[in-house]
């Protein structure tokens, strides 16, 4: 139910063009057993690992959402963190690295 909630918020406070950017880069998606096979042959850092990650960027945030997605070849975890005002931010994470590519 969190989760619905934290759909609509995102299309009312960030805008139709930005929740459709958003919820095209969440079509690409691995399922559950494609993500545990990934992490399991060692290419990608751990979920875990990711969201921590996240959550320096958006301190005081919850993260309701962490997806293993593609994106032009590469894997990317795409983490979506809910802050205390009720904005969602969206943190792309590399998957080979760790490292935060983008805060939206």
């Amino acid at each position: 139910m969190r989760l619905v909630w934290s759909i609509i918020v995102l299309w009312v406070l960030m805008g139709a063009s930005h929740a459709q950017s958003a919820a095209s880069a969440l079509q690409n998606c691995l399922p559950p057993r494609e993500m545990q096979e990934a992490v399991a042959s060692k290419t990608i850092v751990a979920p875990a690992s990711a969201v921590i990650t996240a959550r320096r960027q958006v301190p005081n945030a919850d993260v309701v959402r962490a997806n293993l997605c593609r994106s032009n070849d590469a894997l990317v975890y795409i983490i979506m963190a809910l802050q205390k005002d009720g904005r969602i931010v969206q943190v792309t994470i590399d998957g080979s690295s760790g490292r935060v590519k983008s805060v939206h």
